[in-house]
């Protein structure tokens, strides 16, 4: 028989069941809603961040330099297009990965997270390790994504890890450069033909006005007649002589000038070309890289429990060990 000398509870009912409908109470306080904590994890992001494309590869034009025409003096900028056709059904997919694990030794299992990632050639950027809390920030190569995850995610139990995994389609960059690559090709190729262009006209022009000078010449070289009308004609032979000397004169001028300004057309088109290869390499590089961060928080014997018994449960099983043990003590009463 119970002692209990609690007036408003019957005389037979047991400190043990009173001791388990106050758990259950307090349980189901500490499960509700308006008791539930909330952890935040520090270092992680849940969004996907936003991969920055440079698409104004085109080095500037040089200063003093035109363009081929006024049609190309400037180059349009592709910008990314999310409105890729559905035809285009290639993938250039960016990882980030997230995950958060809980654990009793933190600093063990954050060293544990770095021996992983550098087993599989990966690299760590970043990384913080206390009693409560740790982080491992990462880059790894896609390749070895697949069975890093699985390597990774088997050092806790399932109940223990909150994964955040997200992907993100790089096509759209990936035409933009081809466009520019495709413009830049272009106008390299225009560049040049409009310079072959340019030593053609100035060879034919130059073998012309050599043609003409060489004629001249030759008349100057004849013998001298001593009559005015020689005299004037040889006059005429001088001046035609020294005007098309100076006409080779500016056409060889004019002709460097024009080389010159070709020869930096060029140039412009071979550096846009360049910047748009780099910038198509850039790109291949980041998708073949997995980047993400791991955090590692302490979690008490409480939280384990939670995670087991999730809901309800806790508070229900002591209400329920409480009615057996109500019913145990009414049971004595009556066997007395």
């Amino acid at each position: 028989m119970n002692n209990n000398k609690l007036g408003f509870l019957p005389p037979y009912v047991s400190w043990l069941t009173i001791a388990l409908a106050l758990l259950a109470i307090i349980t189901f306080f500490a499960v509700s809603p308006s008791g539930v904590r909330y952890v935040t994890q520090m270092g992680t992001g849940g969004g996907m961040p936003e991969y920055a494309v440079d698409i104004k590869s085109v080095p500037p034009s040089p200063v003093g330099v035109p363009m081929m025409d006024a049609s190309n003096r400037y180059y349009p900028y592709p910008y990314p297009n999310p409105e890729v056709p559905i035809t285009d059904t290639r993938e250039f997919l960016k990882v980030y990965y997230n995950a958060t694990m809980r654990t009793r030794d933190v600093p063990t299992l954050t060293r544990r997270v770095e021996t992983t990632v550098r087993g599989y050639d990966g690299r760590i950027d970043s990384e913080s390790s206390s009693e409560k809390y740790g982080y491992v920030s990462f880059a790894l190569p896609q390749a070895k994504y697949d069975a890093f995850r699985t390597e990774l995610e088997g050092l806790v139990g399932k109940r223990f890890i909150t994964l955040n995994i997200t992907s993100q389609n790089l096509l759209s960059q990936k035409v933009s450069i081809e466009e520019q690559e495709m413009q830049a090709n272009t106008a390299l190729a225009d560049y040049k033909t409009a310079r072959q262009k340019i030593v053609s006209a100035h060879a034919s022009a130059v073998a012309a006005l050599q043609a003409k000078i060489d004629a001249v010449e030759m008349n100057l070289g004849l013998r001298v007649e001593n009559s005015p009308t020689f005299t004037a004609q040889h006059d005429v032979w001088l001046k035609e002589l020294a005007i098309l000397t100076q006409q080779l004169a500016d056409e060889n001028a004019s002709y460097a000038k024009q080389l010159s300004n070709a020869d930096a057309n060029i140039k412009y088109a071979q550096d846009w070309v360049k910047a748009v290869q780099t910038q198509d390499a850039t790109l291949l590089a980041n998708v073949a890289t997995v980047t993400g961060m791991v955090s590692i928080q302490w979690i008490g014997l409480w939280d384990i429990a939670l995670l087991y018994l999730p809901g309800y449960w806790i508070p229900a099983i002591f209400a329920a060990l409480a009615v057996l043990s109500y019913r145990r003590d009414r049971a004595r009463v009556r066997k007395y």
